[in-house]
């Protein structure tokens, strides 16, 4: 006679928890940490042989960490001035790096006051970097830009702010607010949009602090951080204009590239990584992980994944397919969520919730009635 209420009682829980998924929520899920107690790391990047290398915003340390223990020494060290949104700010390895040892960097050069794009090889230590784009001038220290990231194409992609200039960012022909392109050497490949000596892939960017690319499509995509208001997540196009000043957010204008996913209030986006086809992107200011299912990309529903204790600085997707994230004084490691559910056309979920109360009231009255069961029973033996 206790059989029932009990079937109904676990009913009810299962739909419950179906309902909450289809409506739309996440399973939050707990970072460990992988190193803490560190120097600002700004950008994360692994090497195929499983090493993790990262760089330090304000020391302008590159290190590596092997087998999960972090070298004492240095990698490099250069001399940067790490004020405000300088410093050393970009990171990348070099995709054939057991041939071609090389680790890219972009950093705020303390003695000429100039952003830089450059490259040393891991294997040769002590010798001089070699610059292959000088940048912006770092102004007033804000919207340097900065991120790098290798294509599936085996090219060089680097974001590049518009130094708290918004007029330079709808000229392609000045390097401000825009995503360039280059060989690995530094030269300007094939397939430039805007002339043979202008490597600039896209433009009318405003404060970018992260690239990605999706390693099984190839697509790019990049975080930019509004004046006050439309963080955005975008999909590079070549030769698009995405909009600022004239534009944030959701200009509906077929002259500008919209966003994917846009945040009204501020969050401050920084890196990003893809995995399984959903975009992973980290939050500064609420210091909150994001993520964007392929199946949600016409929405622009972005899940909170996990909370972090600090800001996040960089998202990297590691060995075993496992996520990397930096904050401002540590890496923390965490499991990609599964695929999503699927996405609710408005009233999937608002029917699931309907359902599951059903259910819930109707295990409800089968408690109360076997309840009723028990006590005539009871009277009866009495």
């Amino acid at each position: 006679m206790t059989r029932t209420p009990i079937a109904a009682a676990v009913a009810v829980a299962a739909l419950i928890a179906l309902a909450a998924v289809l409506v739309g929520g996440v399973d939050p899920r707990t970072p460990t940490p992988f190193l803490r107690g560190l120097a600002f790391p700004t950008n994360v990047a692994f090497a195929p042989d499983g090493r993790l290398f990262f760089v330090e915003k304000e020391t302008g340390r590159v290190r590596v960490v092997v087998d999960g223990k972090l070298d004492a020494q240095p990698v490099a060290t250069f001399d940067v001035a790490g004020s405000a949104e300088r410093g050393l700010l970009g990171l990348a390895v070099d995709p054939a790096f057991a041939t071609h040892p090389w680790i890219y960097v972009y950093y705020s050069d303390a003695a000429s006051g100039r952003n830089l794009l450059a490259r040393f090889r891991e294997d040769r230590p002590g010798r001089a970097a070699h610059v292959l784009l000088t940048g912006l001038e770092s102004a007033s220290g804000y919207h340097n830009g900065g991120d790098l990231v290798f294509g599936t194409d085996g090219l060089l992609y680097a974001s590049l702010g518009e130094a708290h200039d918004p007029t330079r960012a709808q000229d392609p022909s000045d390097l401000g607010g825009t995503i360039v392109r280059l060989s690995p050497d530094g030269g300007i490949p094939s397939g430039r949009p805007f002339g043979a000596d202008n490597p600039v892939w896209s433009f009318g960017h405003r404060n970018s602090f992260g690239l990605c690319v999706d390693p099984v499509n190839g697509d790019l995509w990049e975080t930019e951080n509004g004046p006050d208001r439309d963080d955005e997540l975008n999909l590079i196009e070549r030769g698009g204009n995405y909009g600022w000043p004239e534009v944030t957010g959701q200009a509906g204008d077929d002259a500008f590239v919209d966003p994917i996913a846009v945040f009204p209030d501020t969050v401050a986006l920084t890196g990003c990584a893809v995995i399984d086809g959903t975009v992973y992107a980290g939050a500064y200011k609420d210091a909150t992980l994001y993520r964007l299912p392929a199946a949600d990309r016409a929405s622009g529903r972005m899940q909170a994944v996990a909370s972090f204790d600090a800001g996040i600085t960089d998202v990297a997707a590691g060995p075993g397919g496992r996520l990397f994230v930096a904050t401002s004084d540590a890496i923390w490691t965490l499991d990609p969520l599964g695929p999503p559910a699927p996405p609710d056309d408005g009233h999937a979920g608002s029917w699931i919730a309907v359902a599951a109360a059903a259910v819930l009231m109707a295990g409800l009255g089968l408690r109360l009635a076997a309840g009723r069961r028990l006590r005539r029973g009871a009277g009866d033996d009495g």
